[in-house]
């Protein structure tokens, strides 16, 4: 179901069906976006605000099955220079934090290519750094189902297509 879908059945809820529906929504439009990327292949195809919520679903999902040496190590991490203004664009302040600490691994710049981003990793001792920024991650001190869900319904004309 795509976020126009989504939107229709919304408006025939109650107000505790919305409540439960919020990640329903947030995993819909992820994966419309993602389909539309052509997971990630294809950036060009969205527009900002789909981009935006896209680097920020990508980095909770590979952050939450490998912490962020995994979303660093695959293709997620193209997208690594935008996270900090992502998350802050959504208000996801303390993520935003914990993102800038982990692209400072990098100082502060990384590698778009993922090769290179590869062989640099392999050469940085950031272990301990990514283990503290994974474990800051996991408090999840920013409730980002309800800003992603938040900023897609404040943006949702860019959204419903």
């Amino acid at each position: 179901m795509g976020l126009f879908d989504f939107l229709k059945k919304k408006n025939a809820n109650s107000k505790n069906e919305e409540e439960i529906d919020q990640n329903a929504m947030v995993i819909d439009t992820f994966s419309a976006i993602d389909e539309k990327c052509e997971y990630g292949d294809a950036m060009e195809k969205l527009n900002e605000h789909e981009r935006l919520f896209y680097i920020t679903q990508t980095l909770e999902q590979e952050v939450n099955n490998g912490g962020f040496s995994q979303y660093f190590y695959n293709s997620s991490g193209n997208f690594a220079n935008e996270m900090v203004d992502a998350f802050t664009r959504i208000g996801a302040l303390k993520t935003a934090e914990i993102c800038k600490k982990a692209v400072a691994v990098f100082n502060g710049q990384v590698p778009v290519d993922r090769d290179e981003r590869e062989n640099l990793l392999e050469s940085l001792d950031c272990e301990d750094i990514f283990d503290e920024c994974d474990n800051a991650f996991y408090d999840y001190e920013d409730d980002l189902e309800a800003l992603n869900y938040a900023y897609v319904m404040k943006h949702r004309k860019f959204f419903v297509n």
